[in-house]
């Protein structure tokens, strides 16, 4: 049974609570910290992806630019069956 005054029992009510209050602070900031990271882990592969997609295009269009120039009856060609070809697809 319990022999107590009510001052030991609000004391101990209050020091639990500061207890509770300080371990969810902490749990609060533990995640804070974990999303942090996470999203900083997540904005580096991202730039990671937007600059090997930056390099791949710029390839490409450098590989495209060359062909041209060095076969133009071709890349006409090319060009103008797939003008033709689009032409049609959009007709219907």
């Amino acid at each position: 049974m319990y022999t107590g005054t009510s001052k030991d029992t609000l004391k101990d009510v209050k020091t639990s609570a500061s207890n509770i209050r300080d371990e969810a602070v902490d749990t609060a900031y533990g995640v804070q910290n974990d999303l942090s990271k996470a999203a900083n882990q997540a904005g580096k592969k991202v730039r990671s992806f937007f600059s090997n997609a930056t390099d791949e295009l710029t390839h490409a269009g450098e590989t495209v630019t060359t062909q041209v120039r060095n076969n133009p009856v071709q890349s006409s060609l090319i060009a103008l069956g797939a003008g033709f070809i689009l032409g049609a697809l959009f007709r219907r």
